[in-house]
């Protein structure tokens, strides 16, 4: 089984790790992530997604601020969009 692309900011490598373990497919966040993505893993609500204003991703992000790798990785696998 395929499963999805999560594009993670470059701090939060540690939670790339857990999800890459359960089988998703890891990418760093830049530009080009956007479009693939079915999930973005941030590091606070306050960051400006790669300088742009209306990034152009329909997938859900996800504040890992305070959370724990299993807590990112239980958010990932209910709120990423699931394309075929």
């Amino acid at each position: 089984m395929n499963r999805a692309t999560i594009a993670i900011e470059g701090q939060l490598s540690h939670y790339g790790r857990v999800l890459e373990e359960a089988g998703f497919h890891v990418v760093p966040l830049d530009h080009d992530a956007l479009g693939i993505a079915q999930a973005i893993v941030v590091q606070g609500t306050n960051n400006n997604l790669l300088g742009i204003q209306d990034p152009e991703s329909l997938a859900p992000m996800i504040n890992a601020e305070g959370m724990t790798p299993d807590e990112v990785l239980n958010a990932v696998e209910a709120r990423a969009i699931h394309r075929h």
